[in-house]
């Protein structure tokens, strides 16, 4: 790791410790850098704002949490029981990010373009990981044959877009939080129509 890496990850870090206590909009960069001992001009050589910081904080995170939840899974009994455990896992991981941070509906759909710049390559991480399963449960003959990568993409695309609809429906709201148990039951029923075995 680069001296340059060494910091950016030392600014993350104490990112998400001023997030988690104060809240995404209550934190200023001032919080953050008083942290490391830095002044808040030497953060915005890094990032040009505290969104732009908290999105790859949250994905360096997130992508740690991920590694740590599919080597968890693999070790669930039966390929199902894998599939529904990581798509609840990952969902409520998501959700409980938003929360301990006190991100609001709006504040989040501002910060979602970022999000979506950087997410591209973890997603597809997590696409090949699901395609390894379907592959097997195609074989075992508990999921229709078909194609397993799509499939894979489709579970990630539906979770996430359940998710986001959710949101979409708060702020239309005026709501400042954001009820999700509808879509993880829907996604639930998805997994279960996906596992019917085919006769």
């Amino acid at each position: 790791m680069t001296k340059k890496e060494a910091l950016k990850q030392k600014i993350r870090e104490a990112a998400l410790q001023c997030f988690t206590k104060y809240g995404l909009e209550k934190t200023t960069l001032d919080d953050i850098a008083k942290l490391i001992g830095l002044n808040k001009a030497s953060l915005y050589y890094y990032y040009k704002n505290k969104e732009d910081l908290f999105v790859e904080a949250a994905l360096a995170e997130g992508r740690t949490y991920i590694e740590a939840l599919q080597q968890k899974t693999v070790k669930k009994k039966g390929l199902e029981a894998q599939i529904w455990f990581y798509l609840d896992s990952r969902f409520k991981y998501y959700v409980n990010v938003l929360n301990v941070s006190k991100i609001s509906p709006s504040m989040l759909t501002k910060m979602l373009p970022r999000f979506f710049e950087l997410y591209e390559d973890f997603r597809k991480q997590e696409q090949e990981f699901l395609t390894v399963i379907l592959k097997e449960a195609m074989q075992e003959g508990v999921v229709a044959k078909g194609n397993p990568g799509k499939i894979a993409s489709l579970l990630i695309d539906i979770s996430d877009a359940l998710k986001h609809y959710e949101e979409q429906k708060s702020i239309l709201k005026g709501s400042t939080s954001v009820e999700y148990a509808n879509s993880l039951q829907n996604i639930k029923h998805l997994v279960s129509i996906i596992f019917h075995k085919p006769k």
